[in-house]
């Protein structure tokens, strides 16, 4: 249950809370753990690369509260839902890519409220910036770009390795068999760092610029951009990005066709398990 946005700076941020509530933090106790710290996480990270002055801080800690509020409450009651349901599949499930589809567009559409609450609680802030600040944040976005493409230069195995890392937190050890299909599979991998890294300093370049010239409708545009990087998306990023969704949704049919009896026991308490998690979390008091 992934997602493929990833622009710059303010994602950056909410990446971390949306992966983690959308399952992909290590280990049940530490989602309780690290989501119930996530506003300070995010006021903390958002604050360093917007560079914001007292009165804009205490209006960003206002709205990540609201919104860590807002996601508590209203969000992970759906997220337990949705994870009961999985679980009640896992017997007898359906493990067609098609059925995959299915799992990724809710995927999707629980990041897209979440995304979409947090653009229009943080568009406030944005707008208070002045030129100096955005110079700051395009300077910030541009280091992080950097940083980012080095790293997955250096690591040309990353993809592999974060596959295999989520396929063994759902169904635990994987078999000889299904390491060869990690491998086989991977191996035809698409993905370019450098098209990605364009991507984003392509979104990056839009935003800032909108930022800065405030044209008419800016507000609407800046939210756009932030809902929607994919309408930036260039012809051939788009088709890399189609590729790759592709070959992890053949890739997990695969591999969940030949799971064991014991993996399948290891999938269904690991949804259980969250579920539990994301309901203690939504019944704490903020």
């Amino acid at each position: 249950m992934t997602t493929a946005k990833f622009h710059p700076w303010v994602t950056r941020a909410t990446a971390l809370l949306l992966a983690l509530t959308l399952l992909l933090a290590g280990g049940c106790s530490s989602v309780r753990l690290v989501y119930g710290h996530l506003d300070w996480w995010m006021d903390r990270t958002l604050n360093k690369y917007l560079d914001l002055k007292g009165p804009q801080k205490n209006l960003l800690s206002q709205r990540v509260d609201e919104f860590h509020r807002w996601h508590r409450q209203t969000q992970l009651p759906r997220y337990a839902d949705y994870l009961e349901q999985l679980s009640a599949e896992v017997d007898s499930p359906d493990i067609s890519p098609a059925r995959l589809i299915e799992i990724e567009n809710q995927a999707e559409a629980f990041w897209n409220s979440s995304i979409s609450m947090l653009s229009d609680l943080l568009l406030p802030v944005l707008l208070q910036l002045d030129a100096t600040q955005i110079n700051t944040l395009a300077e910030n976005a541009r280091e992080e770009r950097e940083k980012s493409l080095k790293k997955w230069q250096k690591e040309r195995n990353k993809r592999e390795k974060e596959f295999r890392k989520q396929a063994e937190r759902w169904l635990g050890d994987l078999t000889p068999q299904q390491d060869a299909m990690v491998e086989r599979e991977l191996a035809s991998t698409t993905f370019d760092p450098k098209l990605r890294n364009a991507q984003r300093e392509r979104w990056t370049n839009a935003f800032i610029r909108t930022l800065k010239d405030k044209p008419t409708g800016y507000e609407k545009t800046l939210r756009d951009l932030l809902t929607n990087p994919q309408s930036l998306w260039s012809e051939d990023y788009r088709q890399m990005q189609e590729q790759l969704r592709v070959q992890a949704r053949n890739l997990g049919s695969e591999i969940l066709q030949s799971s064991t009896a014991e993996q399948r026991q290891h999938l269904k308490s690991t949804l259980q398990e969250y579920a539990t998690d994301f309901r203690l979390l939504a019944a704490q008091k903020p």
